[in-house]
């Protein structure tokens, strides 16, 4: 007990609180476990992607091979020295906690949530080698706050962000059915003790940290390392800032476009939600909330976009008037919007030549074709296909419509439109989530090319001075 009674106050408290809620869980475990099991695999197939995040080999490598080459080139730099202690700090801590959790896995011998959901067995089998009985404390659990907790203890400024990230990746073992929740309890509190144990022999020592009245307090070279990164971070934040319109988006659909090429499984993930277990999506067009979209406001979209535009063209021309009091160039841009993006950019270009199969027609959700990632350019649907969506691409236009009515202040109910429209989409199972947001993207910088180009043009589009056809 000697290593509990050196913890002050804080650090008591945290661990009296992770071994209370691992009790706590003990009551839920069972129902959440069954809870989990019953879902589909499709919703859970991007958290068999993050749950490979705790695996400490990911964080073995990359530690050993830092802090290895640091000693090999013998550098005298403080800073290069640091970085080296820190590598060796989250090796050793990493190492510690896997070595603790092993133990207690084979002695307490918990069955993991496959034998419960599949035998309903919850007895203990103590002093038990096969690792489906291995379930309490969860090892990817003390990995990833292993992790996590060092970065906290030498960084405490950016703890709210990585204990986010930690919970995420911990929560996975629970959701593809590999621990219970109080295991992730057991995991987090074995890797919170450890942190301590290895951050004060290190404070023994003067390396990271100083232990101040029984607390550890970061070294000058660390806390220098904590204002460099956090100078870098405010540098290419306040240079993307200083990114014109174009640039900005195009770097967030590299960004996305990267995010859906790591993790494929996001797609089908988001379509796993909707996809019931009748082997159906949930929605179809018989639905209330669908017919209102497609059969109301559709057509009230079509008018506005379509047929007014051309009303106020030849309103213009034969009448000079104004229709809504709104200048023809306006009606005219909003047309060239619907024609060039909606119509030739994302239904004639995309959704015809990019050959990306739906989710209703994808081997995940009982199709016979492929799953494939946005962007990729395939032949799996020959027409009318999947990547980008038409109709989320057809009701951004409300965002250039509300610009010419100048009530952009209302684009929050455009967006929440934008944002039903895809989610109804994806109910349905005819596009993915990268279907939607592609969409959305490649339309609204259409909008705006458009608008820069429109803006330079006279009020009338010179349509004053054509002369009016003479009927015969």
């Amino acid at each position: 007990m000697t290593f509990f009674n050196q913890l002050n106050y804080q650090e008591k408290r945290i661990s009296i609180y992770l071994l209370v809620g691992a009790f706590f869980f003990l009551l839920f475990d069972y129902s959440v476990a069954s809870f989990f099991d019953s879902i589909n695999y499709q919703t859970k197939s991007l958290f068999g992607t993050l749950t490979h995040f705790g695996d400490s080999l990911y964080f073995f490598v990359p530690t050993i091979l830092i802090w290895g080459f640091i000693k090999i080139i013998k550098s005298k730099n403080q800073i290069m020295e640091t970085v080296s202690d820190i590598s060796l700090f989250i090796f050793l801590n990493i190492l510690l906690s896997g070595i603790v959790t092993q133990i207690l896995k084979h002695i307490i011998g918990r069955p993991r949530p496959v034998l419960y959901n599949g035998f309903e067995l919850k007895s203990l089998d103590i002093i038990q080698f096969d690792s489906k009985w291995h379930s309490f404390p969860s090892g990817h659990t003390a990995t990833i706050f292993a992790f996590i907790f060092c970065i906290i203890f030498l960084f405490p400024k950016i703890k709210n962000a990585f204990i986010a990230i930690a919970i995420i990746i911990a929560s996975t073992r629970v959701i593809v059915g590999a621990h219970f929740i109080s295991d992730i309890f057991g995991g987090t509190l074995v890797a919170y003790l450890s942190t301590i144990f290895i951050s004060k022999k290190l404070a023994n020592k003067k390396m990271l940290f100083l232990l101040e009245n029984n607390k550890l307090i970061p070294i000058e070279n660390v806390n220098m390392i904590s204002s460099y990164i956090a100078n870098l971070y405010s540098n290419i934040f306040s240079l993307y800032l200083n990114f014109n319109f174009y640039f900005k988006t195009l770097t967030i659909t590299l960004l996305l476009s990267i995010l859906f090429f790591l993790f494929p499984s996001l797609d089908t993930t988001v379509s796993g939600l909707f996809f019931g277990q009748n082997g159906k999506f949930i929605a179809t067009e018989s639905d209330w909330f669908i017919y209102f979209i497609r059969k109301i406001l559709l057509p009230i979209m079509v008018l506005l976009v379509f047929f007014v535009p051309i009303a106020a063209v030849l309103k213009q021309i034969y009448f000079k008037e104004k229709i809504l009091n709104i200048a023809v160039r306006e009606w005219v841009y909003l047309f060239s919007c619907l024609i060039i993006g909606t119509g030739i950019v994302v239904n004639s270009i995309f959704k015809s030549f990019w050959g990306r199969a739906r989710p209703n027609d994808t081997l995940d959700f009982g199709g016979q074709e492929p799953f494939t990632i946005p962007w990729l350019n395939v032949d799996y649907c020959s027409a009318n296909c999947s990547f980008v969506s038409g109709d989320v691409s057809f009701f951004t236009l409300s965002l250039a419509l509300l610009l010419i009515f100048n009530k952009t202040s209302w684009n929050i109910f455009a967006y929440s439109l934008i944002v039903l429209i895809s989610l109804l989409r994806i109910m349905e199972g005819d596009h993915f989530l990268s279907d939607t947001i592609m969409s959305f993207i490649i339309t609204y910088v259409i909008i705006k090319a458009l608008y820069d180009i429109f803006k330079k043009f006279p009020d009338d589009l010179n349509l004053n001075k054509v002369k009016k056809p003479i009927l015969k």
